[in-house]
């Protein structure tokens, strides 16, 4: 008997044994893996080759000749919170923490000189400043509205465009902004700072404030077009900087990519959008083809057509610019929009366009032998706001793509 029982013991240990060793293999094989990048957003080769380009290249390219940083408006701070958005967002003098969208825009702009001019006074500096927003949990009395488990948006947020003219109070566009602006500067302190002074104990307060905003998040489900293409680029960028395996989640979205970017050019749901139709087909473009760099950063597949469907893309709108009639037939369907009778809402200098902007430097870097890249080349000039302006992504696609383009 007693023999009986101390074979079953020994079996028990065994197998108990060999499920640690499994579990053990699975986390560290399937939950960390080596990431091949610093950024989600960028490979390695790419941001190494343009470090390796020489200074004054890189400031000529990125029209940073006579930059100085905004430190009047830097210094001003993050506030504690964004509140009082209506749906339409056409409200900004009445919005408290409004200011820290300039605060933020004039960092960033800070950020990508220090990168150019291989100013390292200045990356401390800076590095100091998200240091201190950090450590004074800067925007974190913002009213939480998403949430990264159901349900997936607060109850208490629910009901925007309530007012058919957007004049009602939606917290949740308070949430999204707050939530942009945090990630975004996320997304550069992965690829800036990551590995900067590694033994400083800044890094600690930062990252704990990051990672305080990650319960806020929506999680990515299905695809579509705002709102970092349905919250797919924060949740990416969270399972990299965990070093967990992200793949799926960039195929699913490549997929969704995919199928939003219809044969005829247009893209679902944004080239129909009446009098805007112009500026919300230009937005969708800026998020495909971010979309296409974090597949190629992460070594996943881009089928043929997405990208002939892209280019097509890029032609219609390329071609509806110069004349409004050419998109007419996709704005009368006025999906959320109101009637264009022939003339799109579009500032008519590119040179001032900076939503979703990188893919103007983008195309030509990748494309340069395109008629819209030599016709992108030739309307943007060095003092592009697109070079400035990675509110969104943080990291300077437009400036670093440029840079190679031309060099």
């Amino acid at each position: 008997m007693l023999k009986i029982i101390f074979i079953t013991i020994t079996a028990f240990l065994s197998f108990s044994a060999q499920s640690l060793t499994f579990n053990n293999n699975y986390d560290s094989t399937i939950e960390k893996p080596q990431q091949t990048s610093k950024s989600i957003f960028i490979s390695d080769e790419i941001y190494n080759n343009f470090n390796q380009l020489p200074k004054e290249k890189k400031i000529e390219s990125c029209g940073f000749e006579y930059f100085k940083p905004h430190w009047k408006v830097i210094n001003q701070d993050l506030d504690p919170k964004i509140l009082g958005f209506n749906a339409k967002m056409d409200n900004n003098d009445y919005v408290e923490g409004i200011n820290s969208r300039k605060v933020h825009r004039k960092y960033l702009a800070a950020i990508t000189f220090a990168m150019v001019s291989e100013d390292l006074e200045l990356k401390e500096k800076l590095f100091d400043k998200l240091h201190q927003w950090a450590s004074q949990d800067s925007l974190s009395a913002t009213k939480q509205c998403y949430s990264s488990t159901p349900p997936s948006i607060l109850r208490s947020c629910r009901g925007e465009w309530s007012d058919p003219d957007g004049q009602d109070i939606a917290p949740v566009k308070d949430a999204t902004v707050a939530l942009e602006i945090v990630m975004s500067l996320n997304y550069i302190y992965k690829l800036y700072y990551s590995d900067y002074q590694l033994q400083d104990k800044r890094h600690k307060v930062i990252k704990e404030w990051f990672e305080s905003f990650y319960h806020r998040i929506k999680r990515a489900d299905k695809f579509y077009f705002g709102n970092s293409v349905g919250w797919y680029f924060p949740n990416i960028a969270i399972k990299h900087g965990k070093n967990r395996n992200y793949k799926d989640m960039v195929k699913r979205m490549v997929k969704g990519l995919d199928k939003w970017t219809l044969d005829d050019g247009s893209m679902k749901n944004r080239t129909t959008r009446g009098n805007r139709a112009l500026w919300y087909h230009h937005t969708a473009i800026g998020e495909a083809f971010i979309i296409l760099e974090i597949a190629r950063t992460a070594n996943v597949h881009i089928p043929d057509d997405l990208e002939d469907k892209l280019i097509k893309a890029v032609e219609l709108f390329h071609d509806s610019y110069l004349d409004h009639s050419v998109i007419e037939p996709w704005a009368k369907q006025r999906h959320h929009g109101q009637a264009s009778n022939g003339h799109q809402k579009f500032n008519d200098d590119l040179n001032y366009v900076s939503y979703y902007s990188a893919w103007f430097h983008i195309f030509q870097m990748r494309y340069p032998e395109h008629r819209t890249a030599k016709w992108l080349k030739q309307e943007l000039s060095s003092e592009a706001r697109s070079l400035r302006s990675p509110q969104l992504v943080g990291v300077n696609l437009a400036c670093i793509h440029k840079a190679l383009a031309d060099n």
